[in-house]
């Protein structure tokens, strides 16, 4: 079923992996920042970008296991899909009372708040019509990974301005 999308999947995957990596990096160029600084920061988006540039990462492993049958796999994506957008849910609710300027405009609730509660959706929605076995299911699992990739992008480059580019008030 998912032959076709082999070269899509390896790129998103080898895309989460490496902006997996790169999140480190913004870390470390936040060494300079107030503990409590960072840990707001955090909380706000380093770790859901962290759980979005993953989840892309394991879509793209779980779609390449050659599966005797979708069963198996599309029930993990139901599985993810359902526990990512309980956590995501729950983001929004710490992100709120966090009251962070950096993640206050409309555009900024969308790729922190609605975009990966709907890729979340879309990889359930991906795993039910897997174990299907409909011909849809590559297409909401792409557009799920595709979903993670653009708002954990937006979210990073904000956690990497908020980091080397804010003055710490508490020094």
């Amino acid at each position: 079923m998912f032959a076709p999308w082999s070269n899509y999947f390896t790129l998103t995957g080898a895309s989460g992996a490496t902006l997996l990596g790169l999140l480190f990096v913004v870390v470390t160029l936040g060494g300079d920042l107030s503990k409590s600084r960072k840990l707001d920061i955090a909380r706000a988006s380093m770790t859901p970008a962290l759980y979005s540039f993953t989840s892309v990462l394991v879509q793209s492993m779980i779609v390449m296991v050659p599966w005797i049958s979708g069963w198996h796999g599309g029930l993990l994506f139901v599985v993810i899909g359902i526990g990512g957008g309980i956590y995501r849910i729950h983001a929004v609710r710490v992100r709120r009372t966090l009251h962070l300027r950096a993640i206050q405009g409309p555009v900024d609730w969308i790729f922190h708040n609605a975009a990966p509660v709907a890729a979340s959706g879309l990889l359930t929605a991906g795993g039910v019509a897997w174990i299907r076995e409909s011909a849809f299911t590559p297409f909401f699992v792409a557009l799920s990974s595709a979903t993670f990739l653009v708002s954990g992008i937006y979210r990073s480059w904000g956690e990497t301005l908020a980091l080397i580019g804010l003055p710490d008030k508490e020094s």
